[in-house]
């Protein structure tokens, strides 16, 4: 939990300072959710908070998060860093953003320590509330990729609020 704490903090603090120094807007969010992990022939719900962050630019959107879930005696940590694209629906408040990109997690109960990294790909569903703030829902698909190991694969579900910058 120190992690995400350290890396929440660090959003916060330094993607105003690049947003204000160029034409990007920046914004930062909190969700709660929902995630199913498999690793090998082991399944676990887990539940917790989600921190992300991005830079809006004019060709899609640079997107950081990260999560400490926990669940049935298991921690799962995530940090992913991608890439996705908003496009607005019809001429409403509400928007559609695929995403892919890259994510290391790290998976440990009672009888397994796995972490992994693997590609990531999901979609988000939103609606801006005014020029400041959206509520978006969330739904990623994670893919471990290690040879020799375990693999951790990941379908989570959240929902939560973003906060623009400017």
């Amino acid at each position: 939990m120190k992690h995400i704490k350290l890396i929440a903090i660090a959003m916060v603090s330094l993607l105003p300072t690049g947003s204000f120094a160029q034409d990007v807007q920046t914004y930062f969010g909190v969700s709660y959710e929902h995630g199913n992990v498999n690793t090998d022939n082991r399944h676990t719900n887990v539940d917790g908070l989600k921190f992300h962050a991005a830079s809006e630019m004019g060709w899609g959107n640079i997107k950081g998060s990260s999560a400490t879930l926990t669940g049935n005696g298991a921690d799962y940590d995530n940090y992913t860093l991608a890439v996705e694209k908003p496009f607005g629906i019809r001429q409403s408040s509400f928007f559609v953003s695929p995403e892919a990109g890259v994510t290391y997690a790290r998976y440990h109960d009672e009888q397994l320590k796995e972490s992994d990294l693997g590609a990531m790909v999901g979609a988000s569903l939103g609606y801006n509330i005014n020029k400041q703030f959206q509520i978006v829902s969330n739904y990623n698909h994670s893919f471990g990729m290690k040879s020799n190991q375990a693999n951790i694969n990941e379908d989570s579900l959240s929902a939560g609020l973003n906060y623009r910058f400017n």
